[in-house]
């Protein structure tokens, strides 16, 4: 029960950056399928690599959206932290 998880703001900016380059990686083509379409085995891998496609858009799309709510975040928690500290001051001051 003594476990946490330290949140700051740089921390969920740099995770943030890691999505952007998972986001950047992910959309990757396959090379086109060997053979003539009309050959059962090449039109299923083509079939198989549109597939993989249409998951690593949705992939890259999911990251990305990641991305904007960890810097979304990342913005809360300065916002969190100055109206704490401007509280606190203004507590203190009293």
């Amino acid at each position: 029960m003594g476990e946490h998880i330290a949140v700051d703001s740089a921390g969920l900016l740099s995770h943030a950056g890691v999505c952007d380059t998972a986001a950047s990686v992910l959309p990757v083509s396959a090379p086109p399928a060997a053979g003539h379409l009309t050959q059962a085995t090449a039109a299923a891998v083509a079939h198989g690599h549109a597939l993989i496609d249409v998951v690593a858009a949705q992939l890259s799309q999911r990251v990305t959206a990641t991305g904007t709510t960890l810097r979304s975040a990342a913005g809360a928690y300065v916002s969190a932290d100055s109206g704490s500290a401007q509280s606190i001051s203004t507590t203190v001051q009293v």
